[in-house]
Parts: structure tokens; C-alpha cells; sequence
């Protein structure tokens, strides 16, 4: 965030601090993620029909997902690779934009 002088005798930091990710969405990437570290849109896709409910998503819908996540996350998308980590599917589940609670009907 930013950091200032305080009486010229130190420096006062402030740190961005985000939420840890609940349990509940630690055991939901673990399972779609097969216990690995990443999940891939394939998986995501899973996800996306199995819990979520979203039975007319297709897998090139779950890798846009992939795709804007990581550039609105990762400035540099280009050289990550493409999956998302738990903390990346965290900010999706949470996300107003990309996973909205209400789909247009």
C-alpha cells in the first residue's frame, strides 16, 4: 500500500493483507485439482458442471476463465503457467465479475 516517515526516526509500512481461503473452498480445489498444486481448465470445467451446476459451460468457456484470471492477477500471464492456484481460484469463486451469484437469464 505505502509506507511514510514518522519523526524522521523510522518508517511506517502498511501491507495489503487478503483473505486465506476457507476451508471449505481448500477441500473443493483440492478434489477438482486432483490433490495437485494447480487446477487446468479441464478441471475447472469439472468443477464448473458438478458444483456451480453450469451444465451448458463448455470447456472453452472454463479456459477464458483461466485465461482472465491470470491476466488480471499475473501481469505476466504470458510466462505462468496456464492453471490456476489456489488462491487464484479463491479470488474466482469471489469475484463480481468473473463468477457472478446470479447468471443472465
Amino acid at each position: 500500500m505505502g509506507s511514510y516517515r514518522m519523526c524522521v526516526c523510522f518508517t511506517r509500512k502498511f501491507k495489503v493483507t487478503e483473505a486465506a481461503p476457507p476451508p471449505d473452498v481448500k477441500d473443493a480445489f483440492n478434489r477438482y485439482a486432483e490433490g495437485g498444486p494447480h487446477m487446468t481448465a479441464e478441471q475447472l470445467h469439472r468443477f464448473l458442471v458438478d458444483v456451480q451446476g453450469q451444465g451448458f459451460a463448455t470447456k472453452g468457456d472454463a479456459e477464458g476463465i483461466v485465461q482472465q484470471l491470470l491476466q488480471k492477477r499475473h501481469h505476466m500471464a504470458k510466462f505462468r503457467r496456464h492453471a490456476l492456484t489456489l488462491d487464484d481460484f479463491h479470488h474466482y469463486l469471489f469475484s463480481a465479475d468473473l463468477n457472478p451469484p446470479i447468471g443472465d437469464q
